[in-house]
């Protein structure tokens, strides 16, 4: 590899793993990554000391020295994008205690999903093989001339939403950020108006509230389709199977009722009532707007489960509408599930090198 221009580091806090990463921003102006750690969130105790651990032992060797950051999380960005509060781990952090535990000069905070549209833009000029389309045609959008608009979604520890718009100077994506994942869950048959009236009573704060869609579609709410039909069901459990989901670490729960698709009968029902709520998520998404240049599945979820994705259960819901131009519309809207993993750290090396003028902020001079 060339002499780099400059090491970034990008950091991609979640609700379930912390992702820390170097990248080299190459001569070409590609980006490649030269270290890679991933931690439990759960376990991290003080996310200043991680982050400046990392550098310590990943980048004292490195020329030149890493002196840029930018940070991902799950969560609402503060303002003035000086702090920030991770929703499913009940902590925050700010630029400043950053600043105090490291050598690093600047710093950009992202909400994690507004970094997914951002690595979304660097996947698609140097790796198109990250993208595995489910519809039955469509192309990528291209690498120069007028991109379409554009929607991802992704399932995850929660749900992420965003829209992904052309930049007319740069005639590059510039994502949108959203909260969909709050939006409001409605069903559309029995089971699934029985599993909603049920988590509304077990898993909301308060059942005289709506349901969050993410309270279904992440992966914790793939448990939670799993319990509330295990009690609308309870014939059809294998004890033994409840037992062991129920005493396994959250985190590996959805997993296990992933694997036991295969052979139980609870599983498989919630399984594909899980698919086809994310299916119309992802539906939903690509109404309002429309989205021509096509929906993009990232998240954790998606592509560890390619095959169940692609059995023909998420597109058939996809395109489920009872307005025939609007079905023909969902039926020429290409799908694509995002495969590497690494999405959000490339976005945000993207924005620590691209758009600090704008977004981030430098250490405060000392007098």
């Amino acid at each position: 590899m060339a002499q780099a221009r400059t090491h970034i580091l990008a950091v991609d806090l979640g609700g379930t793993h912390l992702g820390l990463a170097i990248l080299a921003h190459r001569p070409d102006g590609g980006f490649e990554p030269v270290a890679h750690k991933t931690f439990r969130s759960r376990t991290i105790r003080s996310f200043p000391a991680t982050v400046a651990r990392f550098l310590k032992q990943q980048g004292r060797a490195l020329d030149p020295p890493v002196r840029q950051a930018c940070v991902d999380f799950a969560g609402p960005v503060g303002p003035k994008r000086d702090e920030g509060f991770v929703t499913n781990l009940g902590w925050g952090f700010t630029v400043q205690e950053l600043f105090d535990a490291t050598d690093l000069e600047e710093i950009t905070l992202l909400n994690d999903f507004e970094a997914v549209g951002y690595g979304l833009e660097v996947l698609l000029h140097s790796r198109p093989d990250a993208f595995v389309r489910i519809s039955r045609g469509g192309k990528l959008p291209a690498r120069t001339g007028p991109k379409g608009t554009a929607v991802f979604i992704g399932a995850g520890t929660g749900l992420g939403t965003g829209i992904l718009v052309e930049d007319p100077l740069t005639r590059r994506y510039r994502p949108v950020p959203g909260e969909g994942g709050h939006a409001d869950f409605l069903p559309v048959d029995d089971v699934e108006f029985e599993i909603s009236k049920w988590l509304r009573a077990h898993r909301n704060h308060s059942a005289a509230n709506p349901l969050d869609c993410e309270k279904i579609v992440s992966g914790p709410g793939l448990v939670n389709v799993f319990e509330a039909l295990s009690h609308l069901d309870a014939g059809s459990a294998d004890r033994r199977r409840l037992a062991r989901v129920r005493r396994a670490d959250p985190y590996d729960r959805p997993a296990l009722i992933i694997q036991g698709a295969q052979e139980d009968p609870l599983c498989r029902k919630a399984l594909d009532v899980w698919l086809c709520c994310y299916a119309r998520a992802a539906k939903n998404s690509a109404i309002f707007p429309l989205a021509p240049g096509g929906v993009f599945l990232a998240g954790g979820i998606a592509a560890r489960i390619l095959p169940e994705i692609q059995s023909g259960l998420f597109m058939q819901e996809f395109t489920r509408c009872d307005v025939p131009p609007i079905r023909q519309l969902l039926n020429r809207t290409p799908v694509w599930i995002v495969t590497d993993y690494r999405i959000g750290l490339f976005g945000c090396a993207n924005v620590a090198v691209n758009f600090f003028d704008e977004m981030g902020l430098r250490r405060p001079r000392k007098d």
